[in-house]
């Protein structure tokens, strides 16, 4: 069984925050649904839970043990609010502890107009060392930004000189990220430089870690084949990974899958109706419309292939601050390019290249950049 989390609307109309454990996100949609609660979104699915599931419960900060789970109501307020780079990230901090920065300040002030430096030195001088604190305390988090944001443009040796980085902060600092994470890291790296048989190897150490379950681990081998672009074993995988676990996410992943690397409409139409947009999380919802936008420009429905991916595109800017929302916005444009220099509109879809571009060549996309050109003419 997985937890998942909602939100929802209880009988009074009152927002509210529900976690339950349960066998499908299906099977626990019905519990709330029987129970009165309305205006369901889903906002932690089985992949979420499981990655949840691999942070350790408690962490040690100043000699004392502090829960490190938040409670579901913590997950949703703090989900998407993330700043994803490293000056967001103590600028958060240093808001988030104004009031204490404030009165310092006051107190500094107080004390020198009292004559007193030598303690307004000492407020300064612990002021100062509060933000450092919180600097050192938010380090990993800094360098794991780092790392999603190198991973997002392929930049794998940069992923591999993070990896080592935060594996060498967590062997002295109190915040460590699961082992998973930073293999799958590694994994993925490796693959994208074209040494697969150590990515493989390398991926294989997770395979029984807490938090990777069995689907979980077939799903991530398919990235990691996807990315060396052996995309009949990623498909291999993929489908592995779903007869294990059947959730819209797999569903999803491998509509994609099909629609990306095989163009096969039919098949990826069949996993697409398996999908129920509402038992998506919200992070994956933009997929789903990406991939149906997708599907409609491969069958030539243009009207409809640009309505999808323009709301796609626009859930997507709407959370810039996600993971890996460069590659999902360019990807995202360049498919647009396709559908509107089809529909006679080349000013548009050169502009929607133009801004893809640059991600599309450093991933090596290099497919869809011929489409893009061939649909503006270049």
């Amino acid at each position: 069984m997985a937890n998942f989390i909602w939100t929802a609307k209880d009988k009074l109309g009152k927002p509210v925050v529900k976690e339950l454990s349960a066998n499908t996100i299906e099977e626990s949609k019905a519990m709330l649904l029987a129970e009165g609660y309305t205006d369901l979104e889903l906002k932690s699915d089985e992949i979420m839970d499981a990655a949840r599931t691999a942070f350790a419960d408690e962490i040690g900060i100043l000699g004392k043990e502090i829960k490190a789970k938040g409670t579901a109501e913590e997950f949703v307020r703090h989900l998407g609010n993330i700043p994803q780079t490293a000056l967001g990230i103590i600028l958060k901090g240093v808001v988030q502890d104004a009031t204490f920065y404030l009165l310092m300040i006051a107190l500094m002030v107080l004390e020198i107009f009292l004559g007193h430096r030598t303690i307004a030195i000492a407020i300064g001088i612990a002021a100062v060392g509060w933000l450092v604190f919180r600097i050192w305390m938010s380090l990993p988090q800094i360098y794991y930004v780092k790392l999603n944001k190198a991973k997002d443009w392929h930049r794998w040796t940069e992923v591999l000189q993070l990896v080592k980085n935060l594996e060498r902060i967590q062997l002295i600092h109190s915040i460590k990220f699961p082992a998973q994470s930073l293999i799958r890291a590694r994994a993925q790296a490796l693959a994208g430089l074209g040494r697969l048989l150590e990515a493989l190897a390398e991926s294989q150490q997770c395979e029984y870690l807490p938090g990777m379950p069995s689907w979980l681990y077939k799903a991530q081998v398919a990235e990691i084949y996807s990315i060396a672009k052996e995309y009949d074993k990623s498909l291999e995988y993929a489908r592995k990974a779903l007869e294990e676990k059947q959730t819209p996410s797999l569903y999803l992943d491998m509509a994609n899958r099909l629609l990306r690397y095989k163009k096969d409409t039919i098949k990826a139409r069949e996993m697409l109706a398996k999908t129920e947009k509402d038992t998506l999380t919200e992070i994956a919802k933009p997929h789903y419309l990406l991939c149906q936008g997708i599907l409609d420009y491969i069958e030539e429905d243009y009207a409809s292939a640009r309505q999808e991916l323009e709301v796609s595109l626009k859930m997507m800017e709407q959370t810039k601050d996600r993971p890996f929302r460069d590659g999902n916005i360019s990807v995202t444009k360049g498919y647009l390019c396709c559908v509107l220099a089809k529909q006679g509109d080349l000013t548009a879809a050169k502009k929607c290249f133009s801004e893809a571009k640059d991600y599309l060549i450093a991933t090596g996309e290099t497919e869809l950049i011929e489409e893009c050109q061939k649909a503006v003419g270049n």
